[in-house]
Protein backbone atom coordinates (compact mmCIF):
# COMPACT_ATOMS: atom_id res chain seq x y z
CA UNK A 1 0.00 0.00 0.00
CA UNK A 2 2.94 2.49 0.76
CA UNK A 3 5.27 1.43 -2.00
CA UNK A 4 3.46 3.69 -4.67
CA UNK A 5 3.05 6.68 -2.74
CA UNK A 6 6.86 6.37 -1.92
CA UNK A 7 7.89 5.95 -5.53
CA UNK A 8 5.78 9.03 -6.09
CA UNK A 9 7.69 10.98 -3.16
CA UNK A 10 10.95 9.87 -4.62
CA UNK A 11 10.08 10.86 -8.43
CA UNK A 12 9.12 14.17 -7.36
CA UNK A 13 12.08 14.47 -5.20
CA UNK A 14 14.21 13.75 -7.88
CA UNK A 15 12.62 15.62 -10.52
CA UNK A 16 12.64 18.95 -7.95
CA UNK A 17 16.22 18.49 -7.92
CA UNK A 18 17.04 18.63 -11.54
CA UNK A 19 14.70 21.34 -11.68
CA UNK A 20 16.53 23.34 -9.60
CA UNK A 21 19.80 21.94 -10.33
CA UNK A 22 19.34 22.62 -14.34
CA UNK A 23 18.48 26.39 -13.42
CA UNK A 24 21.50 27.09 -10.98
CA UNK A 25 24.08 25.59 -13.57
CA UNK A 26 22.39 27.33 -16.40
CA UNK A 27 23.02 30.31 -14.77
CA UNK A 28 26.08 30.02 -12.63
CA UNK A 29 27.81 27.24 -14.41
CA UNK A 30 28.97 23.74 -13.26
CA UNK A 31 31.50 24.91 -11.18
CA UNK A 32 29.64 27.47 -9.51
CA UNK A 33 26.93 25.58 -8.78
CA UNK A 34 27.60 23.16 -5.07
CA UNK A 35 25.27 20.08 -3.38
CA UNK A 36 24.84 22.72 -0.63
CA UNK A 37 23.64 25.49 -3.36
CA UNK A 38 21.15 22.79 -4.77
CA UNK A 39 19.98 21.47 -1.62
CA UNK A 40 19.35 24.95 -0.06
CA UNK A 41 17.12 26.22 -3.05
CA UNK A 42 15.12 22.89 -3.54
CA UNK A 43 14.55 22.19 0.21
CA UNK A 44 15.84 18.68 0.01
CA UNK A 45 18.64 17.88 2.41
CA UNK A 46 21.87 16.93 0.77
CA UNK A 47 22.08 13.51 1.29
CA UNK A 48 18.42 13.07 -0.69
CA UNK A 49 20.41 14.64 -3.50
CA UNK A 50 23.65 11.69 -2.98
CA UNK A 51 20.85 9.12 -2.42
CA UNK A 52 19.40 9.79 -6.01
CA UNK A 53 22.35 11.09 -7.81
CA UNK A 54 25.57 9.91 -6.18
CA UNK A 55 27.42 12.83 -6.48
CA UNK A 56 27.25 16.63 -7.86
CA UNK A 57 28.48 15.16 -11.58
CA UNK A 58 25.72 12.46 -11.31
CA UNK A 59 23.44 15.17 -11.24
CA UNK A 60 24.76 17.32 -13.73
CA UNK A 61 24.50 14.18 -16.61
CA UNK A 62 21.00 13.86 -15.31
CA UNK A 63 20.51 16.97 -16.20
CA UNK A 64 22.14 17.45 -19.66
CA UNK A 65 20.07 14.30 -20.28
CA UNK A 66 17.06 15.66 -20.07
CA UNK A 67 17.40 19.31 -21.58
CA UNK A 68 18.60 17.20 -24.82
CA UNK A 69 16.00 14.88 -24.55
CA UNK A 70 13.48 17.88 -23.96
CA UNK A 71 15.21 20.38 -26.53
CA UNK A 72 15.33 17.79 -29.12
CA UNK A 73 11.45 16.47 -29.28
CA UNK A 74 10.56 19.98 -29.61
CA UNK A 75 12.73 20.76 -32.77
CA UNK A 76 10.81 19.76 -35.86
CA UNK A 77 11.61 16.91 -38.45
CA UNK A 78 14.27 18.35 -41.01
CA UNK A 79 11.59 17.85 -43.90
CA UNK A 80 11.52 21.95 -43.73
CA UNK A 81 8.32 23.31 -45.75
CA UNK A 82 8.10 25.35 -48.78
CA UNK A 83 7.35 26.14 -52.16
CA UNK A 84 10.89 27.57 -52.95
CA UNK A 85 14.06 28.33 -50.95
CA UNK A 86 12.87 31.51 -49.88
CA UNK A 87 9.87 30.25 -47.85
CA UNK A 88 11.96 26.89 -46.55
CA UNK A 89 14.81 29.51 -45.16
CA UNK A 90 11.82 31.71 -43.46
CA UNK A 91 10.51 28.73 -41.86
CA UNK A 92 13.63 27.07 -40.62
CA UNK A 93 15.00 30.16 -39.19
CA UNK A 94 11.33 30.61 -37.45
CA UNK A 95 12.09 27.05 -35.84
CA UNK A 96 15.95 27.74 -34.55
CA UNK A 97 14.55 31.23 -33.22
CA UNK A 98 11.82 29.68 -31.35
CA UNK A 99 13.54 26.69 -30.09
CA UNK A 100 16.35 29.04 -28.84
CA UNK A 101 13.56 31.07 -27.56
CA UNK A 102 11.54 28.69 -25.42
CA UNK A 103 14.13 26.43 -23.93
CA UNK A 104 17.29 28.89 -23.18
CA UNK A 105 17.75 27.03 -19.99
CA UNK A 106 18.23 23.52 -22.05
CA UNK A 107 20.49 25.97 -24.73
CA UNK A 108 23.02 27.54 -22.17
CA UNK A 109 23.55 24.05 -20.17
CA UNK A 110 24.04 21.74 -23.49
CA UNK A 111 26.34 24.48 -24.92
CA UNK A 112 28.73 23.61 -22.65
CA UNK A 113 29.04 27.16 -21.75
CA UNK A 114 31.84 27.32 -18.93
CA UNK A 115 30.42 23.85 -17.50
CA UNK A 116 32.26 21.21 -18.66
CA UNK A 117 35.59 21.77 -16.58
CA UNK A 118 38.62 19.17 -16.26
CA UNK A 119 37.43 17.58 -13.68
CA UNK A 120 33.91 16.72 -15.00
CA UNK A 121 33.70 13.40 -15.79
CA UNK A 122 33.50 11.32 -19.45
CA UNK A 123 29.81 10.74 -19.13
CA UNK A 124 29.17 14.54 -18.64
CA UNK A 125 31.36 15.50 -21.56
CA UNK A 126 30.02 12.53 -23.71
CA UNK A 127 26.57 13.92 -22.92
CA UNK A 128 27.30 17.27 -24.09
CA UNK A 129 29.25 16.04 -27.27
CA UNK A 130 25.71 14.15 -28.07
CA UNK A 131 23.51 16.61 -27.65
CA UNK A 132 26.08 18.93 -30.06
CA UNK A 133 26.36 16.11 -32.63
CA UNK A 134 22.59 15.32 -32.73
CA UNK A 135 21.42 19.22 -33.01
CA UNK A 136 24.28 19.62 -35.47
CA UNK A 137 22.86 16.54 -38.05
CA UNK A 138 19.35 18.07 -37.45
CA UNK A 139 20.90 21.22 -38.32
CA UNK A 140 22.12 19.67 -41.31
CA UNK A 141 19.69 18.18 -42.70
CA UNK A 142 17.23 20.46 -42.23
CA UNK A 143 19.68 23.11 -43.77
CA UNK A 144 20.26 20.44 -47.05
CA UNK A 145 16.60 20.17 -47.33
CA UNK A 146 16.19 24.18 -47.35
CA UNK A 147 19.18 25.00 -49.84
CA UNK A 148 18.71 21.57 -51.68
CA UNK A 149 22.02 19.92 -50.89
CA UNK A 150 21.31 16.35 -50.90
CA UNK A 151 24.75 15.87 -53.41
CA UNK A 152 26.87 18.17 -51.61
CA UNK A 153 26.93 16.91 -47.85
CA UNK A 154 29.79 19.21 -46.60
CA UNK A 155 28.07 22.61 -47.21
CA UNK A 156 24.98 21.58 -45.69
CA UNK A 157 27.69 20.69 -42.49
CA UNK A 158 29.33 23.97 -42.85
CA UNK A 159 26.44 25.75 -42.60
CA UNK A 160 24.70 23.76 -39.90
CA UNK A 161 28.03 24.49 -37.89
CA UNK A 162 27.65 28.22 -38.75
CA UNK A 163 24.13 28.55 -37.60
CA UNK A 164 25.12 26.60 -34.39
CA UNK A 165 28.03 29.25 -33.42
CA UNK A 166 26.07 31.50 -33.86
CA UNK A 167 23.59 30.56 -31.92
CA UNK A 168 26.05 29.65 -29.22
CA UNK A 169 27.56 33.50 -29.37
CA UNK A 170 24.21 34.83 -28.55
CA UNK A 171 24.06 32.61 -25.60
CA UNK A 172 27.23 33.83 -24.13
CA UNK A 173 25.77 37.12 -25.13
CA UNK A 174 22.84 36.18 -22.84
CA UNK A 175 25.06 36.20 -19.55
CA UNK A 176 25.71 39.88 -19.81
CA UNK A 177 22.23 41.53 -21.22
CA UNK A 178 19.28 38.91 -20.73
CA UNK A 179 17.52 40.70 -23.90
CA UNK A 180 19.99 39.30 -26.34
CA UNK A 181 18.18 37.47 -29.24
CA UNK A 182 18.71 35.70 -31.97
CA UNK A 183 19.75 37.23 -34.72
CA UNK A 184 17.71 35.22 -37.56
CA UNK A 185 18.19 38.41 -40.08
CA UNK A 186 22.15 38.93 -39.57
CA UNK A 187 21.86 34.75 -39.99
CA UNK A 188 19.20 34.33 -43.24
CA UNK A 189 22.32 36.66 -45.06
CA UNK A 190 25.24 34.69 -43.46
CA UNK A 191 23.53 31.59 -44.81
CA UNK A 192 22.46 32.69 -48.16
CA UNK A 193 26.02 33.99 -48.46
CA UNK A 194 28.16 30.98 -47.75
CA UNK A 195 25.38 29.00 -49.57
CA UNK A 196 27.00 31.33 -52.51
CA UNK A 197 29.89 31.28 -51.77
CA UNK A 198 29.76 27.77 -52.52
CA UNK A 199 28.29 27.92 -56.01
CA UNK A 200 24.78 27.13 -54.59
CA UNK A 201 22.23 28.57 -56.75
CA UNK A 202 20.56 31.45 -54.31
CA UNK A 203 18.13 33.91 -55.80
CA UNK A 204 19.26 37.47 -54.48
CA UNK A 205 22.30 36.27 -52.43
CA UNK A 206 25.16 38.95 -51.34
CA UNK A 207 28.10 38.24 -53.31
Amino acid sequence: MTEAPARDRGARSRDAILDTAGELMARHGYAATSISMISAACGLPVSSLYWHFGSKDGIYVAVLERARTTLLAALPPPQVPGRDLDERLEAFLAEVGDAFQRHQPSVRLLLGLGMVQQDATAAAVAEVRHYRDALTQWARDALSCVFGLRDRPEVADELARFTLRMASGTAVARWFDAGAALETGALRVALRALAAHHGVAVRGAPG
